[in-house]
Formats: C-alpha cells, sequence, structure tokens
C-alpha cells in the first residue's frame, strides 16, 4: 500500500496473555505518539488488557502529538480513553493480523474502507454495505490462515432496525471492552452521540447483551443517545440473531432514535474504519448512513 513500517520496541515480546508489560506496552505508545517520523499506530490485534494502560499513559504528550490511532476490539478501550482525554479522532477499524495479513491479500472492501477514511483529507460521506462477508476463523498459530483464502458468503446488507434520522458524533467499539472504561474517568460523554456497539468472538448470548443494555437503561446512557449502529454479530445462529434484534427493540422501545444492525463493522470481515469523534448521520427511511466530517487533518 506504500506505507514504511515499523514495529514497537516491544510489540513482538511475549509476557504471559499479554505481549509484554503494561509499562513496556505504555512507553510503546509514548515513542511512537513522540515520533514526528510516525504519522499512524495500527494495533497488531486485541485482546483483553489494553485497560493496564490507562493510568499510565501520558495523555498530554498524546494531545500534543496527534496523529491516527486505529484498532477493534480491546483497542476499544484505548480509542474511546484517547478520544475522551485528549479530543483526538481515533479509529475503530482494521488490525494488523486480522486485517492488514489477511491471506492472500487484503479484502478489497476493508482496504477501500480505510482509505476513503484515514486516508484521505476529505468527509468520507455514504458509507455502504459489503457484499460478502465471512466469520471464518483460521488458525495464525498453526499457520492455517496461510493455505487458502477464507470462504465469503454473499450478505443480504443492513437491518434497518428502527425508523428515524438523527445526527451525532459517532463514539464506540466493542460492547464487552467498553465495560472497562464504565465507572472510571475515562467512560465518554454520550449526550447527543450515535453509538456503535458490536459484540466479540467470545459470543456474549442475548441475555448478557439484554443485562449490559439495562445497565446502560439505568445509567442513563439510552436516553442520552441520537442514533445506534450495531455491527454483524459472529458466531450466532439466526435464531440467536433474532434474539439479540428483540433484545434491542425491547431495551430502546421508550426511545425515537433510529437503529441499524448486522453492519460490517468489528470481528466479522469486511469490516468499516468507523472515527471517533466525527459526526455522521443515520438516514432509516432512505437507507443511508454518512460521515458528515473529515477524520484527518
Amino acid at each position: 500500500m506504500g506505507f514504511e513500517l515499523r514495529f514497537a520496541s516491544h510489540a513482538l515480546n511475549s509476557h504471559g496473555f499479554v505481549s509484554d508489560s503494561a509499562e513496556n506496552r505504555a512507553s510503546d505508545l509514548h515513542e511512537l505518539f513522540a515520533d514526528e517520523g510516525v504519522t499512524a499506530i495500527i494495533a497488531a490485534v486485541g485482546g483483553d488488557h489494553s485497560c493496564h494502560l490507562l493510568p499510565l499513559l501520558d495523555f498530554e504528550l498524546i494531545r500534543a502529538h496527534p496523529k491516527v490511532f486505529m484498532g477493534y476490539s480491546d483497542v476499544t478501550v484505548l480509542n474511546v480513553a484517547l478520544w475522551q482525554q485528549t479530543g483526538l479522532v481515533t479509529f475503530n477499524g482494521p488490525a494488523l493480523l486480522t486485517d492488514f495479513g489477511e491471506h492472500p491479500c487484503m479484502l478489497e472492501y476493508t482496504e477501500r474502507g480505510f482509505g476513503k477514511v484515514v486516508c484521505s483529507g476529505a468527509a468520507a460521506g455514504m458509507l455502504e454495505p459489503a457484499s460478502a462477508w465471512t466469520e471464518e476463523l483460521m488458525s495464525w498459530e498453526d499457520k492455517a490462515d496461510l493455505e487458502r483464502a477464507r470462504v465469503l458468503s454473499p450478505s443480504p446488507g443492513w437491518t434497518w432496525l428502527k425508523p428515524g434520522r438523527a445526527e451525532g458524533v459517532l463514539i464506540g467499539g466493542c460492547l464487552e471492552s467498553l465495560q472497562h472504561l464504565r465507572g472510571t474517568r475515562f467512560w465518554p460523554d454520550l449526550r447527543g452521540a450515535i453509538l456503535f456497539l458490536e459484540t466479540s468472538e467470545e459470543k456474549p448470548s442475548p441475555a448478557t447483551v439484554d443485562g449490559i443494555l439495562m445497565d446502560y437503561e439505568n445509567m442513563g446512557v439510552l436516553s442520552q443517545l441520537n442514533g445506534l449502529l450495531v455491527g454483524r454479530p459472529m458466531l450466532y445462529t439466526d435464531e440467536e440473531k433474532r434474539e439479540l434484534r428483540e433484545v434491542l427493540l425491547e431495551r430502546t422501545g421508550k426511545y425515537a432514535f433510529p437503529i441499524v444492525s448486522d453492519m460490517d463493522f468489528g470481528h466479522t470481515a469486511p469490516q468499516l474504519t468507523l472515527p471517533i469523534g466525527v459526526r455522521a448521520r443515520i438516514d432509516a427511511h432512505a437507507q443511508r448512513f454518512e460521515l458528515l466530517e473529515s477524520a484527518t487533518s
């Protein structure tokens, strides 16, 4: 794609169930943000321990050296915290292993979306559904992912679950990862926001999602929203997907904001790149979703 690449100092290490200590991982981020030769920082993969870094991060340093920061899943924790603490637009989008490292090449929809949102100085405008998708898992550990391309299935498109028209700042990410931020100073201001949510390959049950959304109701989150986007769930049966839609409608029943579900972001492939902190518009009647502002300067 024409980029010059470098690995962070501790990126290839192994420290139990993480790549390295929290101190070394935070040091990597500080080093990369401070380096004027680095224009983008892309996560290798997700996990469950970005929360280790939050008390160690120098947000003033990061604010003073704005650049592209991108990942998804557990990186949701950093995406949202960086935006909330500094105002830096961050990107819920492709990671190195899962997307840029797709065999035999990056999926065209993912690459096009990344270029449209991250590599252009203009507002991305209307985003459209992918024509095909996959949730197939092929092991990196035994190099099964290099044996063949993953099998994609035709996509029925997005589900315009609840009518309405809304504008607001995009905020969100992986539902389970956002749990790490609740009750902390890193929880985002969601007043007037378009919240986007998706579930991981760990596949929380519809009952679990229902409980989390009820927590959001009790926190006052749902009453603050202008709209809701939901990523295509990974590894769910058709019946479980139906139950998830019913949960979404029941938990949001007293609110008028539009909902779009089964969207192309998160743990299935290919995926959109969604910029946190950029204004977006949902028009369910016209079946349009668009980004109204540039994500980069």
